[in-house]
This record gives structure tokens, C-alpha cells and sequence, in this order.
């Protein structure tokens, strides 16, 4: 009867189906012994299969993970804060990162500086999150990095300076913090005459948000082009001052740029 033996692959899917029958079952005889309030066989049933299938997408991720790589819990993209929001009810989803890649090796073989090579590191890690459907805040790449937050929110801040792309961390995508980094390239953008489509995709926010911004700014510079201060724009627009300060200062940048 030799021939008539599963192989190895056959094995282990029947092992697994086995498996996944005798969790469900227990799953099924703990809710009706200890949440005896979820009441009715089929609930019971549907309940224990939206548990299990919960636990095998985890596993899944698990399984596919490659020399290098973390499975990591990011904020779900299209998750928005608001009031009574916290960590206990705030929608999460598992991300697959590269923590570190052979070009990382090669370029500390080559010479690049660590603090070089952390740039690219920290960049790819909020992006792999973003693609993914998550967001990282900078307190997740500094525990990936063991580096401390501030250093990540440093150099991220400094990269999206210098190359005008918005990076796609928890605060920038869902407008968290008072930092303005995104704020300013978007418009940066618009002062440059990208249309809000275009400002929206590169710097991964909504049209909706990048209008916002676009009205609060034109708001700002034409009551300052009323010589009224900062203090006074404030008042008027019921904005906070430093907001107002941030958008003054992008104006005067924008000006100073058109003189030269």
C-alpha cells in the first residue's frame, strides 16, 4: 500500500486542514462556555471562523517573510484621527519590512557613512509600510533602528527638505504633530503651478486635504499682503500663530525666490 501514501506536500495540507478543524471546534466550545452572551450555533460558527481566518492571515505573513525582513504593525492609511481615538481603538495592519537589504551591506562596503545609509533605511521602511496599506510613526523606525525618535523625525525632516518629497510617515499622512515639512512642499508645489491632482500624488495626500492647506495659505497671504501681522492674521482667521508664522514664512521664500 506503499503507493497509496500521501507525500510530503499532500502531508502537510492535510495535517493543516486537521489542525485548522480542531482550533475552530475549540475556538467554537470556548465561546459558548465562558461568552455564553453570543448566543445561536450559526453566530457561534461565524464567529470562529472570522477568528481563525484572523490568525491565519497573521501566520501567513509569517510564512513569507525573507532573510532581512520583520513583520511589523502599522496604523491602517486610511485610518484619520479624532477625538476619543487612542491605541486600544485605532485599526491596525501587518506590514512586511525590509529591515536590512543587500545594497544596505554593499553600501557600508563602499564607504558610505552610517548616518547615510540610515537615511536610506528609514525611508524605505515608511514607504514599504505605506504601499502595504500602513503608516509607521517615527517611535516604530527608531525601535526597527534602535535609534531614538528624535533622530528619525531629524533626518526625515531633513531629506524631505532637501528633495521635496514628502515621506510617508503617520504624521505626515495623517496630519499629526506640528510639524509643516509636508505643508510647505505642497505649497511649494502649487506656488510652482502644479495643479491639485498632481500635488495630491506626489506628496500622498488627499485633494482634500491639499486644498485645505491651498485656502489656508491663500487666506494668510492675502492678509498679509494687507500689512497685517502675524499676531493679527491669527486673530482673524482663528489659526493658531505658529501656523500662521509657517505659512508667512513659505510666502516670503516664495517671494524672495521670484526676485532672484
Amino acid at each position: 500500500m506503499r503507493g497509496s501514501e500521501l507525500n510530503p506536500e499532500e502531508r502537510f495540507k492535510m495535517i493543516r486542514r486537521k489542525l485548522k478543524q480542531g482550533m475552530k471546534e475549540e475556538i467554537k466550545t470556548l465561546i459558548e462556555k465562558d461568552y455564553s452572551m453570543i448566543s445561536g450555533e450559526k453566530v457561534r460558527e461565524m464567529f470562529a471562523s472570522d477568528i481563525l481566518r484572523l490568525f491565519e492571515q497573521r501566520q501567513d505573513y509569517a510564512m513569507n517573510i525573507d532573510s532581512g525582513q520583520v513583520m511589523w504593525l502599522g496604523v491602517k492609511r486610511e485610518e484619520r484621527q479624532g477625538y476619543g481615538k487612542n491605541a486600544s481603538n485605532t485599526a491596525i495592519v501587518p506590514v512586511t519590512l525590509t529591515l536590512l537589504s543587500p545594497e544596505d551591506i554593499d553600501m557600508l562596503s563602499s564607504g558610505f557613512t552610517a548616518r547615510e545609509v540610515r537615511e536610506i533605511r528609514m525611508i524605505r521602511l515608511f514607504q514599504e509600510g505605506y504601499e502595504q496599506g500602513g503608516v509607521l510613526s517615527s517611535n516604530d523606525i527608531a525601535l526597527l533602528l534602535n535609534v531614538s525618535p528624535s533622530t528619525v523625525s531629524k533626518q526625515v525632516r531633513e531629506y524631505m527638505e532637501r528633495t521635496k518629497e514628502v515621506v510617508p510617515t503617520r504624521g505626515t499622512v495623517h496630519d499629526l504633530g506640528r510639524a509643516i515639512t509636508h505643508k510647505r512642499i505642497i505649497i511649494r508645489l502649487y506656488l510652482e503651478g502644479y495643479l491639485t491632482p498632481e500635488i495630491a500624488r506626489r506628496t500622498k495626500h488627499s485633494e482634500e486635504a491639499c486644498d485645505r492647506y491651498i485656502r489656508a495659505f491663500n487666506k494668510v497671504r492675502m492678509l498679509a499682503d494687507r500689512k497685517m501681522n502675524a499676531e493679527e492674521i491669527a486673530r482673524t482667521l482663528e489659526m493658531s500663530s505658529f501656523l500662521v508664522r509657517e505659512y508667512l514664512d513659505i510666502y516670503e521664500e516664495f517671494k524672495g525666490g521670484e526676485g532672484k
